[in-house]
């Protein structure tokens, strides 16, 4: 799925990412490196739902235990790079501690997620026995979260460091005489030598020994990390009003009553309340119409959001949802990072475009487009739009598109139009623009927009809600009286002061 980090913002996908805190840095990579399962994963994505499922019934009674799985997850440290080191390398005893640690606290999230998995039928989460591994790292057995290069671990290091202590006994007593203290210290300085390459030894046996084990170890931070975002998860259900496990299915596309906690919050700090919205697609496009500040661009956004959910194994902010596993999701809209590169908005689009097109005869995608060809006049504009939805009837997509452009829908597997002004009482939002001053005016309209979108069976030109808008804020009769007609060009030379030319 090749969305940007711009597109992910503006769908609202960055602010969920962004209230997730997993307790382990193997869950908070997940978060990072967080993409939809591919279609060749169907199986796992659906293994993720139902667990993610099983967390949810069974929220409350383990409570406590999750608690105490997510505790054992923060004293974990990434040992990945370790593990990396230790097949070329020999490990140092920071290396060899962190992995002791890592040890510790996986035996004991492995013993707790089995109690889970007991309790809540959850599939697939299941810790490797790596005891013995830490087994050579703890010797004594005493469990601890400490390490260093016991004396146990070799009869020669353990002499060693007997004769060095004798030695340091000696020296105590012989400050007074410079010459048998010198004579013990370069004693000494030997068996620190000996000792210094003994360690190194044992290192180097303790590497070898653990290597075996790398796999396995690898595999539980792995485990590590899905049951730390699977919990993370859980709690993601909670973001929004209301929340649904969507259905994966083959070619369907239905979300009902969905919602976008991003734009939901923006929309509390103005004391707004989030419209749900409700759509189903199949092959081919669909079409939403309707009035700038109507909404439409946030359908989208909300769309998106959930179905890019939904097959990251998210539960979906609606009542209900079926989506299809898509091989790609691609949005077409105006890009700040294209324009940066040079390129024109129309330009930068028609390129994703030609790019989009180029990927549908193998892959199923899921297409998103937003105010498509608004760059260019509208004429031409209009003509592209219409030659884009026809091609993509064709074609083994679902596709979605948001447009301004009169004649479009007419093309359109389905037609979706955003509510807008349609039930406002005009008479009424203009006393209130008086009461609140004309700086207000645009706040309180945006308080009676009716931001939902219905079906339309039957092909209809967008609303025009932009002239009661313009009627609303104000703008002056000598303009909108000119409105009722559309005004033949008149010849240049009716001007007065101008040739025939239009020169003054």
């Amino acid at each position: 799925m090749e969305l940007s980090m711009e597109q992910k913002t503006a769908m609202g996908v960055q602010y969920i990412l962004n209230r997730l805190s997993p307790s382990s840095p193997y869950g908070q990579e997940r978060v990072r490196r967080m993409e939809p399962y591919p279609r060749e994963q169907k199986a796992q994505l659906e293994e993720e739902l139902y667990n993610l499922t099983c967390l949810i019934t069974h929220g409350q009674e383990i409570r406590s235990l999750k608690t105490e799985i997510q505790r054992a997850f923060m004293q974990m440290k990434d040992i990945r790079p370790a593990l990396r080191k230790g097949r070329e390398m020999v490990l140092s005893d920071l290396e060899l501690f962190e992995l002791k640690n890592f040890l510790l606290y996986s035996d004991k999230a492995g013993r707790l997620a089995g109690q889970l998995t007991r309790r809540t039928g959850i599939r697939g989460i299941c810790y490797k026995d790596t005891r013995e591994a830490l087994d050579l790292l703890d010797p004594d057995g005493r469990r601890i979260p400490s390490f260093a290069v016991y004396d146990s671990y070799s009869p020669e290091l353990a002499e060693i460091r007997t004769r060095k202590r004798q030695l340091e006994r000696q020296m105590e007593t012989a400050r007074q005489d410079g010459a048998r203290w010198e004579e013990l210290r370069e004693a000494r300085t030997r068996e620190v030598i000996r000792e210094e390459a003994e360690e190194a030894a044992v290192r180097q046996r303790l590497t070898d020994a653990l290597l075996p084990y790398f796999d396995a170890i690898q595999a539980n931070a792995d485990m590590t990390g899905r049951l730390d975002l699977l919990f993370e998860k859980q709690r993601a259900a909670g973001f929004g009003r209301h929340c649904v496990c969507p259905e994966i299915t083959e070619r369907h596309l239905m979300i009902r009553t969905a919602e976008n906690p991003w734009v939901a919050s923006v929309l509390r700090e103005k004391g707004l309340e989030f419209t749900p919205l409700s759509i189903a697609l199949e092959y081919g496009t669909g079409v939403i119409t309707g009035a700038n500040m109507g909404g439409k661009s946030v359908a989208l956004q909300t769309i998106a959001l959930n179905t890019w959910l939904a097959l990251c194994g998210f539960y979906v902010y609606a009542k209900e949802a079926r989506i299809p596993l898509f091989d790609n999701i691609m949005i077409i809209s105006e890009e700040t990072q294209s324009v940066k590169r040079g390129l024109s908005s129309f330009g930068a689009q028609i390129v994703q475009v030609k790019q989009m097109i180029d990927r549908i005869p193998d892959q199923f995608c899921f297409l998103i487009m937003d105010e498509f060809a608004r760059g260019t006049n509208p004429e031409e504009g209009a003509a592209l739009v219409r030659a884009v939805t026809r091609y993509l009837n064709e074609c083994k997509v679902i596709a979605l598109l948001v447009t301004h452009f009169d004649h479009v829908a007419e093309y359109a597997r389905v037609h979706y139009q955003v509510a807008g002004l349609r039930d406002m009482d005009m008479g009424q939002v203009s006393r209130e623009i008086a009461a609140a001053g004309e700086e207000r005016a645009v706040s309180v309209i945006a308080e009676h927009m009716n931001y939902g979108i219905f079906r339309v069976e039957r092909e209809a030109d967008c609303p025009k809600d932009a002239f009661r808008i313009c009627r609303l804020l104000g703008l002056q009769d000598a303009v909108m009286d000119r409105l009722e007609e559309p005004q033949k060009a008149e010849p240049a030379d009716c001007f007065p002061g101008r040739d025939g030319r239009g020169r003054i």
